[in-house]
């Protein structure tokens, strides 16, 4: 299988002094609602300081199925205007509003804290990720072979370290965006996962392999004409381009947003610069899209459930790893779509209880179809 390095460099293209095109809705405590940014508490965490913000589209409507666009934010760095936190966040919402997909930002969780700096606890984040993404997909019309992540700075790191920290959470994603900073690059001299530099990246190259061809966006802020880039030399001398279909985005910030530093844009490392009016923009919400709509080296499965009798069985669940599921129709068919291959269990539950019925072991390499559940009448 053959995986395509894109180098895409658009610089002589863009024009100096750019307008700025969106401002972020400010997140509220209001119920979600379309075109809205609200304040989400999990049940679990009422009452603490963690919560997670959410955007449905401005043309949301109950019923349809949207793309969900994950988010982490940068660490709290007052240089550049980052706070670390949830509320703050910018780099989804453009995508978001142009591709009319859900946004979440996530937190990182440590406990019942909130961290601004670095992962707070690694399990717990990334098991605060996987369950509401289910929840989005189940309440709010997420799809769930549409799901991508995103981040910034910290975030742009986290993408990997959280996002193909293991097995389980790399299956959820259908691709990956990254701004300023990457996982195994440099050292993060100081903590206990980013140091020392060689055995880091050999963590972080084993991590990269969980792409497993799928998609990423590789952005990073440059000097106008300048085409240096350590993480493409980081990626060319480890040969992890045959792992992943990469395409860079090298964004000239001072060309693409006027007037930094400001009151806005304090500096240029920022995750601001999707908000203002670019070829650059357009490049990322080109990628998107087309990445929806081909779902590069992903899956997908078919079948119908019935009764002994061949009666179709609607209202159960199937599903494939923590948030690929769907629910049968009334014909008793099904689709699950976005699947990484190989090894894969497909479970059949009941919708109300979680009781499991069957399972089916597969192994993907091609589109399945007519993977077919007969459920034995009592």
């Amino acid at each position: 299988m053959n995986f395509k390095l894109t180098l895409f460099i658009l610089i002589s293209s863009l024009t100096l002094g750019n307008a700025q095109n969106l401002i972020v809705p400010h997140m509220t405590n209001d119920k979600p609602k379309a075109g809205l940014r609200v304040k989400m508490v999990p049940e679990n965490f009422k009452g603490t300081g963690v919560y997670y913000s959410m955007y449905l589209p401005e043309n949301y409507q109950i019923g349809k199925k949207y793309p969900i666009i994950v988010e982490y934010t940068g660490n709290e760095w007052k240089p550049s205007g980052s706070t670390g936190a949830v509320k703050d966040a910018n780099l989804g919402y453009a995508i978001a509003k142009e591709i009319e997909a859900i946004w979440v930002v996530f937190p990182y969780v440590s406990g019942n804290t909130s961290v601004k700096k670095w992962w707070g606890n690694e399990d717990e984040t990334i098991s605060f990720a996987l369950k509401n993404i289910r929840q989005i997909c189940s309440e709010y019309g997420g799809n769930p072979s549409e799901v991508f992540l995103c981040g910034f700075s910290r975030g742009a790191i986290g993408v990997n370290y959280l996002g193909l920290y293991n097995d389980e959470i790399a299956d959820v994603w259908l691709g990956f965006f990254t701004h300023d900073h990457y996982d195994g690059v440099k050292e993060w001299k100081g903590t206990d996962w980013g140091t020392p530099l060689g055995s880091y990246r050999q963590a972080a190259i084993s991590r990269f392999k969980r792409i497993k061809g799928r998609n990423c966006l590789i952005s990073q802020k440059t000097e106008e004409g300048d085409t240096t880039f350590e993480t493409k030399k980081y990626i060319d001398e480890n040969s992890l381009n045959k792992f992943a279909g990469i395409q860079y985005n090298l964004v000239p910030i001072k060309s693409v947003i006027p007037d930094i530093p400001s009151e806005f844009v304090p500096h240029e490392h920022t995750d601001k610069w999707l908000l203002f009016d670019s070829n650059y923009a357009d490049s990322v919400i080109d990628w998107f899209a087309r990445t929806i709509k081909t779902k590069p080296n992903t899956y997908s499965l078919k079948g119908i459930v019935k009764d002994s009798d061949n009666n179709p069985l609607s209202g159960l669940v199937i599903e494939s790893g923590k948030t690929h599921f769907t629910i049968t129709n009334e014909k008793g068919e099904y689709t699950l779509e976005g699947l990484v291959g190989g090894h894969r269990t497909i479970s059949l539950f009941k919708q109300e209880s979680d009781d499991l019925i069957e399972t089916k072991e597969v192994f993907l390499v091609s589109n399945v179809q007519n993977l077919n559940f007969i459920i034995l009448k009592k």
